[in-house]
């Protein structure tokens, strides 16, 4: 006879119990450069809450605030209203992005290092790009560096919330899960 191995699955009241009880790190900022795509900007608030991120700035000269859209709301499954968040021009962020910790373009550049091979840095803040755009130019050209993720298909490129995902996780691999 088979023995479970793996165990059952736990009762989301349960599972919120055990997240309410845990002691938090606190994970890097995340920076999100013209994010065009409501599932994108709900997975990008989910994962901030996930990985404990400072915060999270998103960088656009449109001035709606995509916070209360309903499919912002469902992926993000609320995140969205609890989540530190700032809304800033390119201006302000041209402005105010010396304030930030070291910026790591989350990007494809001529620079850029794997992802799993790269010390990164324990203050930071993660740089997205929009989904069709990437990172303009003028906003890499404030980044310490670039990341890639090293790709095995016919694609060259990954979804931005899922690319962010790895990178996320990746960092608290390198800083907040040694020992654990």
């Amino acid at each position: 006879m088979n023995k479970n191995q793996a165990g059952s699955a736990i009762s989301s009241q349960a599972l919120y119990d055990q997240q309410c009880s845990k002691d938090k790190p606190t994970g890097p900022f995340i920076i999100a450069i013209n994010l065009q795509t409501p599932a994108n900007i709900g997975a990008v608030y989910r994962l901030a809450d996930a990985t404990a991120a400072k915060k999270i700035i998103f960088v656009s000269d449109n001035d709606s605030d995509l916070r209360n859209n309903k499919v912002v709301k469902a992926t993000s499954r609320n995140t969205s209203l609890i989540i530190d968040t700032e809304i800033w021009s390119h201006d302000e962020f041209h402005l105010n992005h010396q304030q930030l910790p070291d910026l790591i373009a989350i990007e494809l550049t001529t620079k850029a290092t794997n992802i799993f091979t790269t010390c990164l840095p324990f203050d930071c803040s993660f740089v997205i790009g929009s989904e069709r755009h990437g990172i303009p130019d003028t906003i890499l050209d404030n980044c310490k560096a670039a990341v890639k993720i090293p790709m095995f298909g016919i694609n060259g490129s990954m979804n931005v919330s899922h690319a962010l995902a790895l990178c996320l996780y990746e960092w608290h691999r390198q800083h907040t899960l040694t020992g654990a």
